[in-house]
């Protein structure tokens, strides 16, 4: 009767050509970050520029979130979520509110 029949060989050479290229990408893809050297393993490299920058940033705020952080500095939310809270630890700022969601901060008036 019927049935399916044998694919040819160009047609079997073409899928393989492009399931090659698809790995191909995948793996390339997987290599690039969208981040680069800002985190590493959850260990944060940030070079004294930047720092000097957020401290800027920050005494000229009334208030400041990780996101006008993230924004303003260049940095992701994550990495600014986490230099905020580092600062907030050692009292350069001082958390004002803080939701589920996120946090607001203030310079403190000592600083």
């Amino acid at each position: 009767m019927g049935g399916v029949q044998k694919k040819s060989i160009s047609t079997m050479e073409k899928r393989m050509k492009k399931e090659a290229e698809a790995q191909q990408k995948k793996a390339a893809g997987k290599k690039s970050s969208k981040t680069g050297n800002e985190v590493i393993s959850k260990n944060i490299i940030i070079s004294n520029d930047t720092i000097k920058k957020i401290q800027e940033e920050i005494s000229r705020e009334k208030m400041i979130t990780p996101y006008t952080l993230a924004n303003k500095v260049g940095v992701t939310l994550s990495v600014a979520k986490r230099i905020l809270k580092d600062l907030n630890e050692q009292g350069t700022i001082k958390e004002v509110f803080r939701n589920r969601r996120t946090a607001v901060y203030a310079a403190n008036s000592q600083s």
